[in-house]
């Protein structure tokens, strides 16, 4: 049985079928992740066929063709036919095809009476020739339909609720995002209008950088379920190793990961026996599991890649309130906050229009920059006029180093309830009491301000009742070690230094 459209969906159906009635036969779907695209889809396949016509639903990657056949039966969709080599299903008698675009791209297109293209905005080149070259009506989906030239083959974009809407509503997660200004990108060449990937791998490499990544996720992460984007394979496996020093369970998963290893790995995931799934690119697209941590190492000037990465991590789960992002690439100061990269318009390739175009989302952007009070340092979304925390007026970001210090909050949510509070501070009354039976006595006051450190505020009117640490909390006083760890080095060098100049003076 077909799932009951949420309004949204319904609208959309109502818009694609005027689009038909008005002779646009090329409709451009724009919905963002938790929109329910498979769900419209479906109703889409369902209307078509009881109509004694012929669809074919196209799947970007071979991965995604059971999950969607799969998807569409559980809506009471009769078996599909795969065009698959070798695969179970196939048989084309089915008025149903499902494909990827890597098998069209070796056979000839099935005599059809309607496409269906997933992830559309890739714009693979068997579907253009087929747009090119026939009448056959197509509608692309597409989360992110910022390619350029896309409106030359679509020529009516179906827009009917935003990313933001859909968290508002409570489809999609709300997100607490913490971020430097951006990395020091200087001199790194752009190559196919992003960044060259060797340069920037080696870049993003920087021991300091790394560092920061495992410090930050040890203290703001919360031990959460994570995926971690890498710019290429050898940062990949640099971030992984660094993540297994400190004893967190993680898997690197690159395009030459084989697909049987990944479900493995994905299963793991799902029970918590892996924490961190390191990748390069692979994870952009049909991985929904329940995701609570991104952290973005890989900067890109793309709009598509940078929402694509970020949607992985706002799906709803049980028990989830909300997506901890830690941007360690500057991503969310130059590109955005996913919710906020918008367009109202496909990219027709005309010149004119494109400049006209990238003049104003520069502006746009320019605009919704995340501020900061100049009191607190607290930072939020550019509209929050007044400081949630002090009341002073805000003002932009300045730039900072990324490797010179700790990730600033640049959206936050009342992060902490009463219950977390209390649960936070009998963990460390409980950490404390640890310590004190291995003979190693940790005061009252280090209870105090570890607390403050990683809640805000003092402890007060809480129960002095310990209990079991969790694994935030433990992963919490890591961090704090190695910040104390790092500045008792920095002091050690900082000293020997400042000898070796005394003995050089000595010796003039």
């Amino acid at each position: 049985m077909l799932y009951e459209l949420r309004d949204h969906q319904k609208q959309a159906l109502n818009e694609l079928r005027a689009s038909f009635s008005e002779g646009k036969k090329r409709p451009m779907l724009y919905a963002s992740v938790g929109y329910g695209k498979t769900v419209v889809a479906a109703h889409i396949v369902t209307g078509t066929l009881d109509k004694g016509k012929k669809v074919l639903f196209v799947a970007p990657y071979t991965a995604l063709i059971n999950q969607t056949a799969r998807s569409f039966m559980d809506q009471g969709i009769p078996q599909p036919g795969i065009m698959q080599a070798d695969h179970p299903w196939t048989n084309p008698g089915k008025r149903l095809q499902i494909a990827s675009v890597q098998t069209l791209a070796r056979r000839s297109v099935p005599d059809v009476d309607l496409v269906i293209v997933d992830e559309a905005h890739l714009q693979y080149s068997v579907i253009c020739k087929l747009m090119e070259e026939t009448s056959i009506p197509v509608i692309g989906l597409s989360g992110s339909p910022f390619s350029k030239g896309l409106g030359k083959y679509y020529d009516n974009l179906i827009h009917t609720t935003s990313m933001r809407q859909l968290i508002d509503q409570g489809f999609l997660s709300d997100y607490v995002a913490y971020s430097h200004d951006k990395p020091n990108l200087t001199g790194i060449k752009t190559v196919a209008g992003d960044y060259h990937e060797g340069q920037l791998g080696e870049r993003m490499s920087d021991p300091k950088l790394i560092g920061c990544i495992i410090d930050t996720w040890l203290k703001n992460g919360e031990n959460r379920p994570t995926i971690c984007f890498c710019v290429n394979v050898a940062h990949a496996e640099f971030v992984g190793a660094e993540f297994e020093k400190v004893n967190i369970t993680n898997v690197v998963i690159t395009g030459r990961t084989p697909m049987e290893d990944r479900e493995i790995y994905f299963t793991q995931f799902k029970k918590g026996n892996i924490k961190v799934l390191v990748n390069v690119g692979t994870l952009v697209a049909g991985f929904d599991s329940d995701v609570r941590c991104i952290i973005d190492a890989a900067p890109t000037k793309s709009d598509i890649r940078h929402v694509q990465k970020l949607g992985r991590g706002l799906r709803t789960a049980k028990g989830k309130d909300h997506l901890i992002i830690l941007d360690h690439a500057g991503n969310l100061v130059n590109l955005g906050f996913p919710d906020d990269i918008e367009i109202d318009k496909l990219d027709t390739g005309n010149k004119k229009e494109a400049a006209e175009r990238k003049e104003k989302q520069t502006k746009e952007k320019k605009e919704k920059e995340p501020k900061e009070c100049s009191k607190c340092h607290h930072m939020k979304r550019a509209d929050e006029h007044e400081c949630s925390k002090c009341g002073f007026t805000p003002k932009f970001i300045e730039n900072v180093e990324v490797a010179d210090g700790e990730l600033a909050a640049i959206k936050t949510s009342n992060k902490y309830t009463k219950n977390d509070k209390q649960r936070i501070y009998s963990e460390l009354k409980g950490y404390q009491r640890e310590r004190a039976l291995c003979g190693k006595d940790l005061t009252d006051g280090w209870v105090s301000n570890t607390y403050k450190d990683m809640v805000g505020v003092w402890p007060r009117g809480l129960r002095e009742t310990p209990a079991q640490p969790g694994e935030q909390v433990r992963g919490f006083i890591k961090h704090k070690a190695i910040v104390w760890a790092k500045s008792k080095n920095k002091m050690k060098s900082t000293a020997k230094h400042q000898q070796w100049l005394e003995s050089r003076q000595n010796i003039a």
